[in-house]
């Protein structure tokens, strides 16, 4: 176990958010709810937590947008993101030991702002100290979660589910292209497996994939907890998980279809089972 880290005074921001972070807008929500029950998908937690609304890497294929009810704010998906300012103070009120928490769900925890605002990471050291440490699954697509690997070695129990949907550039950048490179998020990964901390990769939703086999070997490596693998998101229901449309005409332009899908998983399925890792859930 590594030394412990140097944790900050717990208090709520005390300087409003920049009112940028490239071309996203930033406001702030200071009476918005951080925690929410466990449900659908992740109906196994206790709570899933959101530090922030909205996310800059505007990813196409993103089925947060579909809980948006401002049909605006859903069309701009991508431009703008409000911070929890608050977070603090609602989780101090909470009774969260043991609890099993999700973080996040409709939002990336670690996206760009993060940098700025630090939310993300004073909530990661409120939660470790041992009188209110819940079990952690922390489900994001940024190498910046890496800076908080010190705070994640206080837990006894906590898991870094890495989004990484493609193993090729030119797909990522099509389909994701504000994102991080695949690279650097596999390089978060050895740094967190390195310090003894359990990840997951996640290729929700999957992209087109040159090499599969290769793809699974070197995900293997990591020795993950979990490797879920799913296709797009589709549903006609108000606030239910759905594909935006920008990524199902990138597809259809690609040729990605649910048959491919289905080619690829069968393939990296068993790639993975040589080394003993399985599929599992994002929990």
């Amino acid at each position: 176990m590594s030394a412990p880290a140097q944790l900050r005074l717990f208090e709520p921001l005390t300087q409003a958010p920049p009112p940028r972070i490239g071309p996203a807008a930033v406001c702030s929500r200071p009476k918005s709810k951080v925690l929410q029950p466990g449900r659908g998908a992740l109906a196994s937690m206790d709570y899933s937590l959101n530090p922030y609304i909205g996310c800059s890497f505007g990813c196409s294929y993103c089925f947060a947008a579909s809980f948006v009810a401002d049909e605006e704010k859903k069309a701009a998906w991508g431009t703008w993101v409000e911070v929890k300012e608050n977070a603090l103070d609602e989780l101090a009120r909470a009774d969260l030991k043991n609890k099993t928490i999700f973080m996040s769900s409709s939002t990336d925890p670690y996206q760009p702002l993060e940098m700025q605002t630090g939310l993300t990471r004073s909530i990661v050291e409120f939660l470790s100290t041992p009188f209110r440490q819940p079990r952690l699954t922390v489900q994001t697509r940024s190498p910046i979660v890496a800076r908080d690997l010190d705070v994640f070695a206080l837990y006894d129990r906590v898991r870094i589910n890495m989004s990484i949907t493609t193993d090729s550039e030119e797909v990522r950048k099509r389909f994701e292209p504000k994102c991080a490179s695949i690279d650097r998020r596999f390089e978060a990964l050895e740094q967190a497996v390195a310090k003894g901390i359990p990840v997951a990769v996640c290729i929700c939703p999957m992209l087109p994939i040159e090499n599969p086999a290769a793809f699974a070997r070197r995900i293997a490596a990591l020795k993950p907890r979990a490797v879920p693998l799913c296709y797009f998101h589709a549903s006609d229901r108000p606030f239910s998980s759905t594909t935006r449309p920008e990524a199902l005409a990138l597809a259809k332009e690609m040729g990605w279809t649910e048959q491919e899908y289905g080619r690829t998983k069968t393939e990296m399925k068993s790639e993975l089972a040589r080394y003993g890792i399985g599929g599992g859930g994002f929990s």
